[in-house]
């Protein structure tokens, strides 16, 4: 389809994009996805599950705002013929794009390949683990530019829709309002082709957490400044023109389902998890919900 295709109209009740220009990929990917850190990813055995039931692997996938996280690569590729990396910060694509040229100085990932193998029941070799890193490096065919918050998403002439796009903590952290949460998951339905499969994940307000919504937004204020400034992930945020993070958008997941279901999806799975931090002290709850679209 033409790339027109693949575009709505865009609130502009988002955060400040300033942020994601001085993201330090490096400095995120040693403190989350370092050695120890992947068995804090408790969404993991549920993408696993979810991947074994796909029964090709003549699959085309995007994952779109993944930083420079290769986990849904590391799922995926077994089951995938193409696979998109998008993310708007130059950082991130350069971590991913230096990783699959094999450069020396890149992250390096093959201890979470590991553990993801053995999550599906294999032995988790250095045999099993080199097998999928080429394999990995086989099917992610472009590492791209998108940006959510603009009219056109992917760029010019990008061929779309996808059998299956992925959406990981990105949107919770862009958008800040349900309405601009609308508007992004719609221009994600865009992209995913009929009978295709849309996964969402994002931070989730739980029933059992019984905070006001001032307390609510002093701890969403909290977390930002932790992960954006005081980590470094972006060590000019206080600098940049008065601006400063202001926090995750907390919805409850069922916000995330009804807007789903509103944008042509039945929602197949949803689940919740907390995801506790020792490195950076923080507890989370994520929320991760799987459409398939009509």
């Amino acid at each position: 389809p033409h790339p027109s295709e693949c575009q709505t109209k865009m609130s502009t009740d988002h955060a400040d994009k300033q942020q994601y220009d001085s993201f330090d990929a490096n400095v995120y990917l040693k403190d989350f996805c370092g050695k120890g850190k992947i068995e804090f990813y408790a969404n993991l055995p549920y993408l696993v599950e979810l991947f074994s039931q796909f029964s090709d692997s003549s699959i085309e996938m995007l994952d779109l705002g993944g930083g420079p996280s290769l986990f849904p690569l590391i799922i995926a590729a077994r089951k995938v013929s193409r696979y998109i990396h998008a993310d708007y910060a130059k950082n991130n694509r350069t971590a991913v794009e230096r990783w699959l040229k094999k450069d020396p100085d890149s992250f390096d990932w093959r201890e979470n390949v590991r553990y993801i193998l053995k999550l599906e029941g294999n032995s988790g070799t250095d045999e099993e683990v080199t097998e999928r890193e080429d394999r990995m490096r086989k099917v992610l065919g472009e590492v791209v530019h998108c940006d959510i918050l603009v009219d056109q998403v992917m760029p010019p002439g990008f061929e779309c829709p996808f059998d299956v796009v992925s959406c990981l903590s990105c949107l919770d952290c862009v958008c800040t309002s349900v309405d601009s949460l609308h508007e992004a998951i719609r221009k994600l339905s865009s992209l995913v082709r009929s009978g295709g499969y849309l996964i969402v994940q994002g931070s989730v307000v739980v029933a059992d957490h019984n905070l006001s919504e001032e307390e609510q937004k002093r701890k969403n204020e909290a977390i930002g400044e932790v992960i954006h400034t005081e980590r470094g992930y972006v060590p000019e945020a206080k600098d940049i023109g008065g601006f400063k993070y202001q926090g995750f958008l907390y919805e409850r997941i069922s916000t995330y389902v009804k807007l789903m279901e509103s944008c042509g999806f039945t929602v197949v799975k949803q689940f919740e998890y907390i995801y506790n931090d020792p490195f950076i002290k923080y507890t989370d709850s994520i929320g991760v919900v799987v459409g398939k679209k009509l």
